[in-house]
C-alpha cells in the first residue's frame, strides 16, 4: 500500500460495526541482492579479485568486475567465439560499476589494469625515439617523391606523352604505397572519446582498444555524448560490441571510410547519481546500448575498512594470486595480434561445441523461459536477450586466461553463474524502482529505529542516515509509519507537533 493510499484510508471514519485492525500494515520488502560469485571467475581472475578486494578494501563485486573487464580487453584481439551453429562474434565485454565517491574505484582499477598501464608506459618511453625515426623516414620519402615528380616534368613547352604520364602514375603509386606509417599512440585505452576519436584511434593506433574510466561521468557527460554527438557515439560503440564494421562519413575528400576487424571492451565506473540518470536515459535504453552492459552495484564498505590486524609490509605487489593474474594479463596483452594487409584483426575462432555447447544451450533456454510474461526476467528482457551471448564471451575470456583454446563445460557453467548474478541484480533493482520509493525509505527508517533502541526524538534527526536527517524528509516517513501502525507518537512539542516516536509494540 502506498503512502498516498494509507493517508486516504486514515482520513476515512470506520464503518459502523466494523472491527478495527490494530496489527501494523505490511511495508514493501527489499529483496536481498545476490553476492557476486567470485569463485566463478576461476583460479586466475577469481583469486586475484578476492585478494584485490582484501588489499584495497572494496566490495568483492567491484573487484570481480575490474579484473573481468581487464581480461576481456587483453583477450578480445586474439579470439572470437563461435556459439555452435548459432553465430560467432567478439569476446569483448562492456562492464559498468556503480559506486559512491570514496569507494576506492581508482585504486582498484589501477591495480586491475596494472599490466596494461605498464605496457602503455613503456610505449610512451619509446615514443620520442620512434617519432624521430618516423620523421627521418618521412622526410626521405617526401624528397624521393618530390624528386620523381620534378624529374618527370616536361622541359620547356613540351607536353608529357601518354607513356610518360602512365609511367609517372605507376611509379608514384609504388612510392605512395611505401609511405612510412606514423607510430601508434602509446595508449591502448581511452576514457572520454567522441565517435570520431574512437574511429581515428582504431584506424591509426590500436585495432583492439578499451573504453575505461574510473569516473564514467567524463564519458556520459563529455563531448562525445553531447546532444549533437551522442547518437553517433552510441551507435559506433554498439557496433563495436557486435563486431560490425564502423563507418565515418565526412565532407572532406578522403576522410570517409569504413573499418572492419576492430574490437572494443569497456569498463565505466559511475557514482550512483550519475548511474541512475544513465540507466533511465531513453536513448541509451531504446538503442539497446545499456542492454550490452554487465552492471554491478554492491553495498558500501565505508565504515568497515579498518587497518587493525593487517601486516603493513604485505601489499598487493607481494600477493602470489595477484602476481599470477598480472603475469597472465601481461602475456595476453603483449602477444602480437594477427592482422591482414588493411590492419584489421583476423582472430582465431574459439568454438563452443560438444558438451560445452550442450551446456550453453541449456543456459540459453533457461534464460529464455525466465524472459516470459511469468518469468523472473520479464522486466529486464533487453538485458536477458543478450545474456546468453555475454555468457559465451565470459566463458571464452576465462578459458583463454586459464590457458585453454576454447571454453569447456566448466567455463560455460561458471559464466552462467556470473550472468545469473548480473540478471538477478538487475531484476531486483528494476523491481525496487517500480515500488513506492517512499515506502521503501520508510522501511529503512523503521529498521534504523529498531537498531537504535526503538525510539527516536526530533532533536536526534541529525543522527539519522544522511538521506533522512532533515525534518522535511524524516517527518512524512515517520507519519507514514504511525499511520501504518509501526510507530506511535510518544511526545509532542509545545506547538503540538510530534517530537518523539517509539515502536508500537512498546506501548
Amino acid at each position: 500500500m502506498t503512502m498516498a493510499a494509507v493517508k486516504h484510508q486514515s482520513e476515512q471514519p470506520p464503518e459502523r460495526g466494523s472491527r478495527i485492525e490494530l496489527a501494523p500494515l505490511p511495508l514493501a520488502e527489499r529483496e536481498t541482492p545476490p553476492d557476486y560469485p567470485l569463485e566463478a571467475l576461476g583460479p586466475v581472475l577469481g583469486e586475484a579479485a578476492e585478494r584485490l578486494a582484501y588489499h584495497v578494501q572494496t566490495p568483492r563485486g567491484m573487484a570481480g568486475q575490474s579484473v573481468l573487464a581487464a581480461a576481456a580487453l587483453a583477450v578480445q584481439g586474439h579470439v572470437d567465439v563461435a556459439r555452435g551453429p548459432h553465430g560467432s562474434g567478439p569476446v569483448s565485454l562492456f562492464c559498468m560499476t556503480v559506486a559512491s565517491s570514496g569507494e576506492r574505484k581508482s585504486s582498484l582499477d589501477r591495480l586491475a589494469l596494472a599490466p596494461i598501464r605498464e605496457m602503455e608506459a613503456e610505449k610512451r618511453q619509446q615514443q620520442p625515439e620512434e617519432l624521430a625515426k618516423y620523421k627521418a623516414e618521412r622526410e626521405a620519402w617526401e624528397m624521393r617523391r618530390d624528386s620523381l615528380v620534378n624529374s618527370a616534368k616536361p622541359k620547356g613547352r613540351q607536353a608529357m606523352s601518354e607513356g610518360e604520364a602512365a609511367y609517372l602514375q605507376e611509379t608514384l603509386a609504388a612510392i605512395d604505397a611505401e609511405e612510412p606509417p606514423a607510430p601508434a599512440a602509446p595508449g591502448v585505452t581511452f576514457s572520454e572519446p567522441t565517435a570520431e576519436g574512437i574511429y581515428r584511434h582504431l584506424q591509426h593506433n590500436h585495432p583492439s582498444a578499451g573504453l575505461f574510466s574510473d569516473e564514467g561521468v567524463g564519458f556520459f557527460g563529455g563531448h562525445g555524448m553531447s546532444e549533437e554527438g551522442r547518437g553517433r557515439t552510441v551507435a559506433m560503440v554498439s557496433k563495436l560490441w557486435d563486431g560490425d564494421p564502423i563507418t565515418r562519413t565526412r565532407g572532406a575528400a578522403g576522410e570517409s571510410g569504413a573499418l572492419a576487424g576492430r574490437r572494443l571492451s569497456a569498463h565505466l565506473m559511475l557514482q550512483p547519481v550519475v548511474g541512475a540518470k544513465v540507466l533511465a536515459d531513453p536513448l541509451l535504453q531504446g538503442q539497446g546500448f545499456l542492454a550490452r552492459f554487465l552492471i554491478v552495484q554492491e553495498p558500501s564498505l565505508v565504515g568497515q575498512r579498518l587497518l587493525k590486524g593487517r601486516d603493513p609490509s604485505q601489499g598487493p605487489h607481494h600477493d602470489p594470486a595477484i602476481a599470477r593474474y598480472w603475469s597472465a594479463l601481461s602475456e595476453l596483452i603483449r602477444a602480437p595480434l594477427a592482422l591482414d594487409d588493411n590492419g584489421s584483426i583476423t582472430p582465431r575462432l574459439a568454438r563452443i561445441e560438444g558438451e560445452a555447447f550442450a551446456a550453453w544451450a541449456r543456459l540459453h533456454d533457461a534464460i529464455e523461459v525466465q524472459s516470459s510474461e511469468e518469468g523472473r526476467f520479464r522486466d529486464v528482457r533487453p538485458f536477458a536477450s543478450k545474456a546468453a551471448e555475454n555468457a559465451a564471451r565470459i566463458a571464452t575470456v576465462l578459458a583463454l586466461v586459464e590457458g585453454h583454446d576454447a571454453p569447456t563445460v566448466a567455463h560455460i557453467e561458471r559464466a552462467g553463474r556470473l550472468v545469473a548474478y548480473y540478471l538477478e541484480s538487475m531484476a531486483i533493482r528494476t523491481a525496487e524502482a517500480r515500488q513506492d520509493t517512499e515506502e521503501l525509505q520508510a522501511r529503512d527508517l523503521l529498521e534504523w529505529i529498531k537498531a537504535h533502541g526503538g525510539r527516536l526524538d526530533a532533536k536526534d534527526f541529525k543522527r539519522l542516515p544522511s538521506e533522512y536527517r532533515s525534518a522535511k524528509k524524516a517527518r512524512p516517513l515517520l507519519a507514514f509509519l504511525v499511520d501504518t501502525g509501526h510507530l506511535q507518537i510518544a511526545g509532542s512539542s509545545p506547538r503540538g507537533l510530534p517530537a518523539s516516536w517509539r515502536l508500537a509494540e512498546e506501548v
